[in-house]
């Protein structure tokens, strides 16, 4: 876990905490997390309904409205979970919070397809299912395992929409795509920081994200979940290797280019799907 890299780091602030303290930011992780959860999910509906106005396809609208109701139905799960279940909420992530914004105020419905599917829901599925694997509580990991289905279908979706369409771009059009791809990544992997946690436990933010950003992210579990999903997902859109490559150079860069032949998101869902479909059965 990244945050016993960051204990061992030199001059942590956090290499001398005790039980007690790690206690408590168990307590204020998990809130967090699950607060994030909350603010991905409002941010997803209102971005699906921005792509059932603007998606040029009658099928593609139908399929977004079905999502719609997902999302307002996931948003409800994780805000009744939040305040039947958790003694304290966090606000969102400013890094999530920009990338939303940028997603939902572009023009461009390929843009918010990209953002939404592709990103931020192969962050939320590689991160739901983390939590399904690590939580011992019964509740939370059947709600987990249901979103997850959902939520992979969502993705694999946004990759046969986006797929043709992109074959049809310009270079140079092609290339915004791999920027905003490039963008949205670093944006999600500094939302892993988790300064707001931090904050509240009386922790220096600005020195516990030197820390964070000078870790390898070949040994960051967390960097591993969420770009086991998107890479593969952009690999599939044809974006690693467009043009002259930028946006395979730039996740070389950031260190996670060998995630890119990692299971992808529509090869999971049949198996999420049935997991679904038997506990609603049961």
């Amino acid at each position: 876990m990244y945050v016993a890299m960051l204990m061992e780091a030199q001059g942590s602030p956090i290499s001398n905490w005790g039980t007690k303290e790690w206690t408590e930011y168990s307590t204020e992780s998990f809130a967090w997390r699950i607060s994030q959860f909350m603010h991905g999910e409002q941010g997803a509906l209102l971005a699906t309904a921005k792509i059932v106005e603007t998606v040029p396809w009658i099928d593609a609208k139908y399929y977004a409205a079905t999502q719609v109701v997902d999302e307002a139905r996931h948003v409800e799960v994780f805000a009744r979970y939040l305040q039947e279940k958790i003694p304290s909420e966090y606000p969102i992530n400013h890094h999530l919070q920009d990338l939303l914004d940028d997603i939902i105020s572009d023009s461009r419905w390929d843009i918010t397809y990209l953002g939404m599917q592709i990103m931020v829901e192969g962050l939320a599925l590689a991160a739901f299912g983390s939590m399904h694997r690590l939580t011992e509580e019964p509740l939370l990991k059947t709600l987990l395992r249901y979103i997850m289905s959902d939520e992979a279908r969502h993705v694999a979706f946004g990759v046969v929409s986006l797929q043709e369409y992109y074959q049809e771009l310009t270079t140079s059009e092609i290339l915004e795509r791999q920027e905003f791809a490039h963008d949205a990544a670093e944006r999600m992997q500094g939302r892993f920081l988790q300064q707001e946690v931090w904050d509240r436990l009386g922790v220096d933010v600005r020195e516990m994200s030197k820390i964070f950003l000078q870790q390898d992210p070949s040994e960051n579990i967390f960097q591993q979940m969420l770009f086991s999903k998107i890479v593969p997902n952009c690999k599939k859109l044809g974006l690693l290797d467009a043009g002259d490559g930028y946006l395979r150079k730039a996740f070389a860069g950031m260190g996670v280019i060998q995630y890119e032949d990692f299971v992808s998101t529509d090869e999971e869902y049949g198996s999420l799907d049935e997991v679904a479909k038997d506990r609603a059965l049961d």
